[in-house]
């Protein structure tokens, strides 16, 4: 019986090691989405909207559901293009509910709501930039033909960290 009892305790480390490994956010590559540039305190972050056949949905930099993670220092300033590669018109975002988190972060949430025809149509891009000012969690989305709840369209969000120190940097949930 102690035989079984060590097997099976080894086997419960293991499944909760792969368990706490999907916790918290891993680095990614990301050379083709973000460059920074420390002396200045500035971050260009390319934003690229497009449909994944293989998640059957819109994403932004090939994430969804708030799978991307963008950290930002406060103090930076964020130059953001955002390309619509996707079938259908987008609008993007840096939302604190349902207002801008900073000023120029994206295309108000008002305007988005009220006019069908905001946003970009496919193969069109948009530049913003904006200062991180404030600490906090914010959500990268794309409200087009979202609800009045803040619901981003079909899972199209992902997640902006704004930290008190550090480096720019994208992860992954």
């Amino acid at each position: 019986m102690k035989h079984v009892t060590k097997w099976g305790a080894i086997a419960a480390i293991g499944l909760a090691t792969v368990g706490l490994a999907g916790c918290g956010t891993a680095p990614i590559d990301a050379s083709q989405f973000m460059q920074v540039h420390p002396a200045s305190k500035t971050v260009d972050l390319k934003i690229v909207g497009e449909y994944s056949s293989s998640q059957q949905v819109n994403t932004f930099d090939g994430y969804t559901n708030g799978q991307l993670v963008v950290t930002i220092p406060v103090g930076y300033h964020v130059n953001m293009d955002f390309v619509n590669n996707g079938p259908i018109p987008e609008a993007i975002g840096i939302y604190k509910h349902d207002h801008l988190a900073f000023p120029n972060a994206g295309m108000p949430y008002q305007q988005v709501m009220v006019n069908p025809s905001a946003g970009l149509l496919p193969g069109q891009s948009q530049s913003f930039s904006f200062t991180a000012t404030q600490v906090g969690t914010y959500k990268l989305a794309n409200v087009l033909n979202g609800n009045n709840n803040n619901s981003p369209t079909s899972g199209q969000w992902d997640i902006v960290k704004v930290v008190s120190s550090g480096s720019p940097s994208m992860s992954t949930t």
